[in-house]
């Protein structure tokens, strides 16, 4: 394997060669709490010099470094280079600290739980195009230099499936990538929402303290678990740069949470002129707060189909429903499920779509909608977004309108992935206008019509939301509705497919 090259220049250190000198990269997202602090023993190792090298490997696969998009040259996809200091320059840390003349370019460390998803903290990443996921991210035993980064280690951030960041609380996100990543296996993920044992839980932690290349530190236990069980608190060995690190269970090598901060900063040796970490025993200081990962893979698993998401996990996932997950879709849970609705449980069911077809014509598709609160609280619904699902038999693309509108809607038109099913191969997303509606209350009837650019006739009969002249806006729940990504009306048209939410 080709290694890449450390060149030292002014502080600076890079990944491969080539690059000119460039700004140092400074601390992760602004306002974290800082997290430099040894517990005890010093427990952080390389991963070829961890007891386990089974587990290290795995390590390996799964652990992504969080890199600032401008300190990454991909110009040659066989030849990643990363710029940024080392050690000594980012932070003055005294020159006989262990790893201290090591490169430091990472800013937060996440790991990988799908084929193509990453969890991280929320305050690592509030924007896709700030970072770079770089995998491989660790020294290599034979040259002391680090691996060799190519194309298949290197991936960007499209999506962001959930993000939170309470500062005192719950910190995640989901990540989706711009492709599966290659060959690598995710890591197990607990989804019991079940509290870890305190003083009984054996931790380690993997990721990239002070931006280091990746390191693991195990050694740690639960000191208490937050009443809220929104995250607990260890004694690991974390610095800034480890936000976003899996912390697994030692025992069952299953991600339980995401280190998000902790006790504070570095401490001054006066007599060197430098700094070095802060060192606690084991009971002593605030501790690391840990998010659970459980909380994080609710908020997913209600948003995208995963294979970290199955009935059990504490998330009414978009394929699942009280019949087929009665554990996960019940009254009362706060999602409005397949099957639920507004008279059945007014709990999780406050909005509902009206339908009436206004002006039946055959080469024009014209259904009316009409949004109500039935809840008992005023509900802002602007931006939020009715679907509705047909078959597309005309030839050439769609085009629509509301008729006699106040307020003309955004329309887009979409393919059901995969074909789709009998009863629908497309779907209209509308846009609801600015509005906020008391309980009770109602939009505008908007009088939505579409075609084909062919002008050929449609045939309706064969369409999901399609439910004839008869209804004179009445509830459809064939007809759904997202808020804020989720849907909160109606039941989706081919079961087993997954039909992405609106963003």
């Amino acid at each position: 394997m080709k290694i890449i090259r450390l060149i030292a220049c002014t502080g600076l250190v890079f990944a491969g060669t080539g690059v000119a000198c460039s700004t140092p990269v400074e601390d992760e997202a602004t306002g974290q709490v800082r997290s430099e602090v040894i517990y005890g023993d010093d427990d952080r190792e390389e991963p070829f010099t961890y007891s386990d090298p089974v587990w290290a490997q795995r390590v390996l696969d799964f652990t992504v470094a969080l890199v600032p998009t401008s300190a990454v040259d991909d110009s040659d996809p066989n030849d990643i280079q990363i710029a940024g200091p080392d050690w000594i320059g980012r932070d003055d840390v005294c020159p006989d600290e262990r790893f201290a003349t090591q490169p430091a370019l990472a800013d937060c460390s996440g790991t990988l739980i799908d084929d193509d998803l990453v969890l991280t903290a929320g305050h690592c990443i509030n924007n896709c195009g700030d970072s770079r996921f770089v995998f491989d991210y660790a020294m290599n035993p034979s040259t002391g230099q680090l691996n060799q980064i190519t194309s298949d280690d290197l991936y960007s951030c499209v999506d962001f499936i959930t993000w939170y960041r309470d500062p005192s609380g719950a910190d995640y996100t989901v990540v989706r990538l711009d492709r599966p990543v290659v060959g690598r296996q995710p890591a197990a993920v607990r989804v019991s929402s079940e509290p870890l044992e305190e003083d009984e839980t054996d931790l380690i932690v993997h990721g990239f303290p002070r931006g280091l290349p990746l390191k693991l530190a195990d050694g740690a236990t639960i000191r208490s678990n937050a009443s809220s069980l929104d995250f607990f608190v260890a004694n690991l060995d974390t610095f800034v740069g480890n936000s976003g690190s899996g912390v697994f269970d030692l025992d069952t090598h299953e991600l339980v949470g995401i280190l998000v901060r902790g006790a504070q900063d570095f401490e001054p040796d006066e007599d060197e002129d430098c700094v070095r970490p802060k060192q606690c025993l084991n009971d002593e200081c605030r501790g690391e707060d840990v998010t659970y990962a459980f909380r994080a893979v609710q908020a997913m698993c209600e948003k995208t189909v995963s294979d970290v998401c199955s009935c059990g996990d504490g998330a009414c996932g978009p394929l699942e429903s009280p019949a087929s997950c009665a554990s996960d879709c019940s009254c009362g849970d706060g999602v409005c499920s397949t099957g639920e609705s507004t008279s059945s449980c007014p709990a999780d069911c406050q909005l509902e779509v009206l339908y009436d077809e206004h002006t039946p014509q055959p080469n024009w598709v014209t259904p009316g909608i009409q949004v109500r609160n039935a809840g008992t609280d005023s509900l802002y619904v602007g931006s939020a977004i009715v679907r509705y699902y047909f078959t597309k038999e005309p030839t050439g693309t769609l085009a629509g309108e509301c008729w006699g509108c106040s307020t003309t809607p955004a329309m887009s038109f979409h393919e059901v992935p995969g074909g789709g099913c009998a009863d629908a191969t497309h779907y209209v997303d509308v846009e609801l206008p600015s509005v906020s509606l008391a309980p009770s209350g109602t939009t505008e009837q908007l009088r939505l019509a579409f075609h084909a650019s062919s002008w050929q006739a449609f045939n309706q009969s064969n369409d999901h939301s399609y439910a004839g002249g008869s209804w004179n806006w009445a509830p459809n729940p064939k007809i759904t509705m997202y808020r804020l990504g989720v849907r909160v009306f109606g039941d989706e048209p081919c079961p087993g497919v997954f039909i992405p939410p609106p963003n």
